[in-house]
């Protein structure tokens, strides 16, 4: 195996790592805040991170893929004086683009507030607007570390950020409540902490960058460099069709938001609950829980684009197609169970993270049951995207994103405003948003690089292994639930559902080789598999 790929994986799993446990800080974080706020507060802070993210989205989201694409293939072609002269270029465009957004948000947060349904929004989006110059700087760095193949800033950077959202905002939201503010003004204070954590995350980028020393090989260096003008349209050219795939899901999330509480509105007198109580059980509780599972794939994305593009570049489309085939394959193995696994124990799951809260609990529980098949498809399109993206195909996401927020927008529409359907029918549209985009993606993979990536192969056995570990779940459940305590029976589940599934791909031969040798310690891992005869 070669150093590169070995080295693919590595940043991919360093990635994976630091996104696991900024999920599980989020989720330590979101818990208790749930617990400590109403399902209306949880609203406000919903709406105003929604904006946020589609701020963010169009500020700075594209900013770290651009930077590590470019600065990869500069580094493979050995232009190392033009890969230092792009980050300059993209510092200065995208300092005035996050300081933009900013300034927008500030400006605005009225009128965005309203167009939301919820003018009580207002203080929690002027509360997170800095953050967004903030995220502009992090994302040039994170770019420009990733470029040169480092991972570690950018996880540690992503567990700062987290650690101090989770612990200011939580300690200003408990005083807010304490001191009896609106639930508004609670909201801001819970949300500021997300500010707090990326001026700090920001800091901590900047120092380290002063003290990264790259080792170039100067035998093969290219001393060759274009304009300043000539990079930043070569930046632009890319960053724009990133942007817009980004912003058009993000942009119908906005537009979903509000379509689906505008149809509540119009159902409202057949519904046992408020709007604000339906809608912050679905976004606060469910969609919590139903973004976590992408902590594991979609830092995959990130880590897999400057080995990517920098093996297409150099026109090695073999070692591109092993690349891309291996971390489809670990996509799938990784995100299958988690999506099972959040539809059969989604009750258990609510209940025991948010015991003093009954009725968002059951609100939200049948939600997440449906969401759970969307988290497959979500991961899958993160993964897709950022694929394309690495091949040179950095408009083909518009038009997949594009598509499957259009059917979902319908769809919402629809289905939200029926009675009989209601709220369930956000997360139907979901899943069927994902999956359109999931298929689109890999025809056009497909088409450009051949065959070989072994899509359907990759598939199949773990569809199969993934419903027999959520059977497994299913019935261990019951039993241990009639004599020990939720915790103790959804641990029991989860273990015997995980062992399910691993047995079950060993004995139909899924796991290969080449795979398992990517993983630490994947030697080790490959002889025992091929000893008792799991592995091809």
């Amino acid at each position: 195996m070669t150093a590169k790929k070995k080295n693919f994986m590595t940043g991919a799993l360093v990635l994976m790592v630091g996104g696991i446990i900024v999920k599980l800080i989020g989720a330590l974080y979101k818990v208790p805040l749930a617990n400590l706020v109403s399902g209306e507060a949880m609203a406000y802070y919903s709406n105003a991170y929604d904006i946020y993210t589609f701020m963010y989205i169009i500020a700075t989201a594209a900013l770290p893929v651009v930077i590590s694409r470019l600065v990869s293939e500069d580094v493979a072609l050995g232009r190392y004086r033009q890969a230092k002269k792009t980050v300059r270029v993209a510092f200065m465009m995208f300092a005035v683009l996050g300081f933009a957004g900013m300034a927008f948000m500030l400006v605005f947060a009225k009128g965005l507030a309203g167009a939301m349904s919820s003018p009580e929004s207002y203080c929690a989006i002027l509360a997170i607007a800095p953050a967004i110059f903030f995220e502009a700087l992090m994302s040039l760095y994170r770019g420009y570390f990733q470029g040169h193949q480092d991972m570690v800033p950018t996880a540690i950077s992503q567990i700062i950020v987290a650690i101090i959202k989770a612990v200011f905002g939580y300690s200003l939201a408990l005083w807010l409540n304490n001191k009896g503010y609106s639930m508004a003004i609670v909201a801001a204070g819970a949300i500021f902490g997300v500010t707090l954590g990326t001026i700090v995350g920001a800091v901590f980028l900047a120092v380290r960058r002063a003290f990264f020393k790259p080792e170039y090989n100067e035998v093969i260096e290219d001393t060759t460099c274009k304009s300043s003008g000539s990079l930043a349209k070569k930046i632009l050219w890319i960053m724009i069709p990133i942007t817009i795939s980004s912003s058009v899901l993000s942009v119908t999330n906005l537009l979903d938001a509000a379509v689906v509480q505008n149809r509540l509105d119009t159902i409202a007198s057949t519904l046992s609950n408020t709007v604000a109580m339906i809608y912050g059980s679905y976004s606060g509780y469910a969609r919590v829980l139903f973004s976590l599972p992408t902590a594991l794939i979609i830092p995959m994305g990130t880590g897999i684009i400057p080995s990517i593009s920098a093996a297409f570049a150099s026109k090695k489309i073999d070692e591109t197609k092993n690349m891309i085939s291996s971390t489809f394959r670990i996509s799938v193995f990784l995100a299958l169970p988690c999506g099972i696994g959040l539809s059969v124990m989604a009750n258990p799951i609510l209940s025991l993270l948010y015991p003093s809260k009954p009725v968002e609990v059951s609100i939200a529980a049948p939600l997440l049951r449906l969401l759970g098949p969307a988290v497959v498809f979500v991961c899958l399109v993160s993964i897709t995207n950022v694929m394309l993206q690495a091949i040179g195909k950095e408009w083909m996401p518009v038009f997949t994103m594009f598509i499957g927020g259009g059917i979902k927008l319908i769809m919402n529409y629809i289905m939200v405003g029926t009675p009989s359907i209601n709220i369930n029918g956000a997360p139907i549209s979901t899943n069927v948003c994902y999956a359109v985009i999931t298929i689109l993606n890999l025809i056009v993979i497909s088409k450009v690089l051949g065959k070989g990536l072994g899509i359907l192969s990759a598939v199949v056995k773990p569809v199969i292994a993934a419903a027999l570990c959520g059977v497994g779940a299913y019935f261990t459940y019951g039993p241990v639930a009639s004599r020990m305590g939720n915790t103790i029976c959804l641990g029991a589940s989860i273990c015997v559902a995980a062992l399910i599934y691993f047995v079950s791909l060993g004995i139909m031969k899924w796991y290969r080789a080449e795979d398992v040798r990517l993983l630490p310690m994947g030697e080790k891992i490959e002889k025992i598999l091929a000893k008792i005869g799991w592995i091809v």
